[in-house]
């Protein structure tokens, strides 16, 4: 395999959500490529400011401006996870449904992170099979690790998102709906009209894999 040309590689992400998930692929990369230093920024990807530091912007969807040109990853992807206590306590869901009997922990990120304690909607689905639950999200948080410590200390249960890697069950949490996952959500690699290095359409061959 040819490897990339060496260099600095800046990558923009849009949220700590996207962040956490991607850090084992992006590591991965980084072990298998070491002449290219990955610098990462975290911010809208489509700020002015953002845009020139970087030679590649992850986005949750298409580009508005036709000046981006858009690389599609694949699909971010959530299950549900709790710590063993609490299901100790608590029987775990059969179907999820049963998830507004239960305690939950919601993960609020981007520019309308804001939580109050009205009911949420978690949007599931298995196969044809598309479930809208309104839980009871007893805590509401704005960081994936804030999310996974909570659920680790038994409070409750929680959708968190793993690429490469199981993350969940290392913290000590174990599967609940297993059958189950959250709507996903299909992540771009944006970048500009002009021809991009090696190093970085590597990435996007990557990430696309880790992805898949």
């Amino acid at each position: 395999m040819d490897l990339p040309q060496a260099g600095a590689l800046r990558l923009n992400l849009p949220d700590a959500r996207v962040h956490d998930a991607l850090a084992p692929a992006l590591a991965a990369f980084a072990e298998q490529h070491p002449g290219v230093r990955v610098q990462l920024g975290q911010g809208g990807v489509e700020a002015g400011a953002a845009r020139k530091r970087c030679d590649l912007s992850i986005g949750l969807e298409p580009p508005a401006d036709s000046a981006r040109v858009a690389h599609r990853l694949g699909a971010l992807r959530a299950r549900l996870y709790a710590a063993p206590s609490y299901l100790a306590r608590r029987p775990a869901p059969e179907h999820p449904i049963e998830l507004a009997m239960h305690d939950c922990v919601g993960l609020h990120v981007g520019p309308q992170h804001g939580h109050d304690s009205r009911p949420a909607g978690w949007r599931l689905w298995c196969g044809s099979e598309r479930v809208v639950v309104m839980v009871r999200e007893r805590y509401g948080v704005d960081t994936p690790a804030m999310a996974m410590q909570l659920a680790a200390r038994g409070v409750g249960i929680a959708a968190l998102h793993a690429v490469g890697a199981a993350v969940p069950q290392n913290a000590g949490l174990v599967p609940v709906l297993p059958g189950w996952e959250m709507e996903p959500v299909t992540l771009y690699a944006l970048s500009g009209p002009r021809g991009l290095p090696a190093r970085a359409r590597a990435l996007i061959d990557w990430l696309a894999r880790a992805l898949a």
